[in-house]
């Protein structure tokens, strides 16, 4: 089974961008970041600590038969450990550049050789001072130069020249050795849904090297759990073929009782899996004040400081690359890995099991992510009143739609589209080229008989993509589609949204994005993708609402409240109409870009016949970053939020709050833990009825 359950269920200038980016390091208590109005309702308070994922937590989930391998991703067994070096006394007397390139490194460069890794190509994983602006980017921008004595540093400079430019997403301000395993602080425009930075960094720049420089840890009192998340990226690093540089530090920010803890940790890892260290710290004592700025907070370098980093970071490797491509290696056999191709389940195999629907049910399919292989989780039905929890379809099944009368399901099991009746628990196929990348492909018009779907052997195509992803329209009549190309389940690249025609031509809804109609067809609610920049990081703080006969003429922008805080960003996350078309409810994600994820979810519902927005609530914690989902009952008199929220030793879990319009009561937990998960897992498509 795909899920767990608690429940019934059996279940600006260049000097100026790098001051601010350098300021936000470190340092930044979570205090800063927002302000709590007396008016605003407190829902169970979600908080964020250093060890969010758990180094020992084991994947109880069964290998999920919609995944298949990807060419990055290492299948076999690692290899074994190789005997230790000698570990030093003291750490303090590792060379300040390696003394030599271990045979260890020469077989972790073959093997990633014989994966595919771009052999001209590094990456980075670190914190703010390890970003492009202040290490290795230098060298692109012409600002830093390798000495004359070292012209020959110059072949590296030329050869990994992207690399040079890039920002990785795995080096950013606020990175910790435990955010490099947690897809919470994944980029959320470049990885996938559930993907660590780590793996989301494999798959965009497939490095061959990779230089770990990892020098902060936020919380002093689980300072020793730095070594173990130190020891878990180096063995991903080897594990995909990718050789590891390490560096220790130059300041002493984490002493405890006098004593080094980060960079005796970085040293003895080196020796101990042989691979290369640059001991920074002992050559920066040679630097005035030790390389460390003098005023500021004795963590940040000077400049000299900066520039000695990088000049032994490009020494490293170029020493590294010159040894490995020097070495003649015989080619490495790759044994392949036997996989079969993913079958679909068939007709005959389908086993539905009938929810207890009475008066009302909530249908909802979901998804799984391990480690950003998307697979669909399964279908089911959840009763509001009696809180019971029926899964209908097992994983590798996805919800589309529901019929009116909530007896019949369109589900896919990845490219066989099915009609279910829950009335005797029979399946028909629908298709057998569904389109099923999208977040929707197929919906019932509004007869409940008729459908439309996206079909893979006649797809609907304009010069920038395919259509991905049907959105209902305002009538029958009207098809809305979202095109762009998409490279797995749920992570698709969107050139836009078009309406096709009756005859058959499409045109682009120009300066649309997430459109949303409303029951009756007579409103669409959107965002506008030009309010996303570079100053706000891409967030879209406004919504834009049209009555559909009228227009632009009709035009209503909502600006929602502004939030403060340093490097809040809040964008209008989610919303939709009430079964009546005359409220709109809206999910407001109060965004760090700091830390890359949700500070709180603030909800707001707008009265269009009064034209008044109202404050309906918030719940502190990452939910908002989280895939929520929303959903109103049929009479329209509440709503519940379904929103997946991490616990403290790494599994996940989805709880139900409700707020009730005509009791006032706002965010009300009503059912914690109704869906738990080790990996991170969403709702997808959701309806009452």
């Amino acid at each position: 089974m795909a899920f767990s359950s608690t429940q019934r269920f059996t279940k600006l200038s260049l000097a100026f961008i790098i001051v601010i980016l350098l300021a936000a390091c470190q340092q930044i208590p979570p205090s800063v970041t927002e302000s709590k109005p007396d008016t605003e309702v407190e829902v169970g308070e979600t908080e964020l600590i250093e060890d969010t994922i758990s180094p020992d937590i084991t994947n109880t989930l069964p290998a999920a038969a919609e995944s298949s391998p990807q060419p990055e991703s290492v299948q076999e067994q690692p290899t074994d450990q190789p005997t230790p070096a000698p570990t030093l006394s003291d750490w303090r007397d590792a060379p300040i550049s390696p003394e030599s390139i271990s045979d260890r490194v020469l077989e972790i460069y073959q093997r990633g050789q014989a994966l595919g890794r771009d052999p001209l190509g590094f990456s980075v994983i670190g914190d703010c001072q390890s970003i492009p602006y202040v290490f290795m980017g230098p060298y692109s921008r012409g600002e830093l130069e390798p000495a004359p004595a070292e012209s020959q540093l110059w072949k590296a400079i030329n050869a990994f020249e992207p690399s040079f430019k890039r920002w990785a997403v795995t080096a950013r301000g606020g990175f910790t050795a435990a955010s490099i395993l947690n897809p919470l602080q994944a980029d959320p425009e470049l990885c996938k849904p559930g993907e660590t930075p780590l793996t989301c960094e494999f798959r965009l720049n497939n490095p061959a090297f990779v230089i770990i420089t990892l020098e902060t840890w936020l919380d002093p009192e689980s300072i020793d759990r730095y070594e173990i998340y130190l020891r878990q990226i180096v063995d991903t690093v080897i594990e995909q073929g990718a050789v590891p540089i390490l560096l220790t530090k130059a300041d002493s920010s984490e002493l405890r009782n006098g004593t080094h803890i980060i960079n005796p940790v970085v040293v003895r890892v080196a020796y101990e899996y042989q691979l290369p260290v640059v001991n920074f710290w002992r050559a920066a004592q040679y630097l005035d004040n030790f390389g460390i700025d003098p005023e500021r907070e004795g963590f940040h370098l000077s400049q000299a400081g900066y520039n000695l980093k990088n000049t032994l970071a490009l020494r490293a490797l170029y020493q590294v690359w010159t040894a490995v491509e020097s070495t003649q290696t015989a080619a490495v056999e790759e044994t392949a890995i036997p996989t079969a191709t993913p079958e679909p389940t068939q007709e005959n195999d389908i086993q539905v099991e009938i929810p207890d629907c009475a008066s009302e049910c909530i249908f909802f399919g979901t998804a799984i992510s391990r480690d950003g292989e998307i697979v669909s989780g399964g279908v089911y039905a959840y009763v509001v009143e009696t809180q019971e929890l029926t899964q209908v379809l097992p994983e590798g099944f996805d919800l589309q739609d529901v019929s009116g009368d909530g007896n019949h399901l369109l589900v896919n099991n990845q490219n066989e589209l099915y009609q279910v009746n829950l009335q005797d628990g029979t399946a028909e196929l629908v298709s057998e080229t569904f389109n099923y990348l999208g977040v929707l492909g197929a919906y019932w018009l509004s007869n409940d008989e008729d459908l439309v779907f996206l079909d893979t052997s006649d797809p609907i195509q304009t010069s920038t993509g395919e259509a991905y992803r049907l959105i209902p329209g305002a009538d029958d009549d009207t098809l809305i589609i979202e095109i762009g190309s998409c490279s797995s389940k749920d992570f698709c690249q969107s050139e836009g949204i078009f309406q096709k025609n009756s005859d058959d031509s499409i045109t682009l809804m120009d300066k649309v994005i997430k459109p949303t109609f409303s029951p009756d067809g007579s409103k669409v609610a959107y965002l506008n993708p030009d309010a996303a920049t570079k100053e706000n990081y891409g967030h879209i703080w406004y919504l834009i609402m049209e009555e559909t006969a009228d227009g632009a003429s009709s035009r209503r922008v909502l600006y929602l409240p502004e939030e403060s805080g340093f490097m809040v960003y809040p964008e209008v996350e989610t919303y939709a109409f009430s079964p009546g078309s005359n409220q709109l409810l809206i999910l407001y994600n109060v965004y760090s870009e700091y830390y890359r994820y949700s500070l709180r979810l603030q909800t707001y519902l707008w009265n269009l016949d009064l034209g008044i927005l109202y404050d309906y609530g918030k719940l502190d914690g990452l939910s908002g970053s989280l895939e929520p989902r929303l959903v109103w009952s049929p009479e329209g008199d509440r709503v519940l939020f379904f929103l997946t929220e991490p616990l403290e030793e790494g599994p996940y879990e989805v709880s139900i709050y409700q707020t009730d319009l005509t009791t006032g009561e706002k965010l009300i937990l009503i059912d914690p833990a109704l869906l738990s998960s080790t990996d991170f897992f969403y709702i997808t498509n959701i309806y009452w009825r």
